[in-house]
């Protein structure tokens, strides 16, 4: 079986986007974050199962590579045909069920996508990637207690995964628990610095605390990696900035 670390660079995409809709005190903004993760790989994938031999590895990998250019491509529905005929030859495939799960809520199909990465992290609990998406998915159900449980479980097998502190943070900032979601943001990015939706929210919520100067030090890296993002936080400082009372 692969390890956690190894898993979440085979399986996740960093690529594929969700819309999603962050609350923060004074100010409401729809959102895309990435999903916790790298790009699957379909020339490194290798079918991984709890019951070696159950099915034909080749089979396996061929419909796993399939789907993953169906989900390079954008073609959500395809990909899960492909990922759904590796559940089928092999019920315990972990691999299958996580990117089953991912093309599920690609496709806004929040139960389906939520039954298959239960079902992975119950075969694998320590697969890093399957927690992290399936803090994901609860989040987008607006279930904060389960999407912060399962991003802490994520965060524990890999602490490195930028993405699944960014879900934490979203989680802690739907629940008021600022100070939190402000360290998890700044965690995030100190991970990767790219996630300009993160720096964005963590702007506001600089803001929202009034500490003016840190937001506009998150405006000037958005506007300095010419961002769109940077007049959704520009709009925000326009407005002013104090500590809520």
């Amino acid at each position: 079986m692969l390890k956690p670390s190894k898993q979440t660079r085979l399986h996740l995409t960093a690529v594929a986007l969700v819309a999603l809709t962050v609350s923060l005190s004074g100010c409401s903004l729809l959102q895309k974050l990435p999903l916790p993760g790298k790009p699957a790989e379909p020339s490194g994938a290798s079918p991984t199962s709890t019951t070696p031999g159950s099915a034909d590895p080749k089979a396996i990998k061929a419909h796993l590579d399939a789907g993953n250019v169906k989900a390079k491509a954008g073609q959500w529905s395809e990909a899960v045909s492909e990922f759904q005929q590796v559940v089928t030859l092999d019920p315990r495939n972990v691999q299958g069920h996580v990117q089953l799960g991912w093309a599920y809520a690609e496709l806004k199909q929040w139960d389906d996508a939520k039954q298959h990465l239960i079902s992975a992290v119950a075969l694998s609990p320590d697969n890093a990637g399957a927690h992290a998406n399936l803090a994901w998915v609860y989040a987008e159900k607006q279930r904060w207690n389960d999407a912060q449980e399962e991003a802490k479980k994520a965060i524990d097998l890999d602490p490195k995964n930028g993405y699944a502190h960014a879900t934490l943070a979203w989680a802690y900032q739907s629940t008021h628990q600022d100070g939190l979601a402000i360290a998890e943001y700044e965690k995030s990015l100190e991970l990767n610095s790219g996630l300009e939706n993160s720096r964005l929210a963590l702007g506001i919520a600089y803001c929202n605390q009034g500490i003016e100067m840190r937001a506009k030090e998150q405006l000037d890296q958005l506007t300095n990696t010419h961002s769109p993002k940077a007049l959704d936080l520009q709009t925000r400082l326009s407005k002013g900035c104090s500590a809520k009372k």
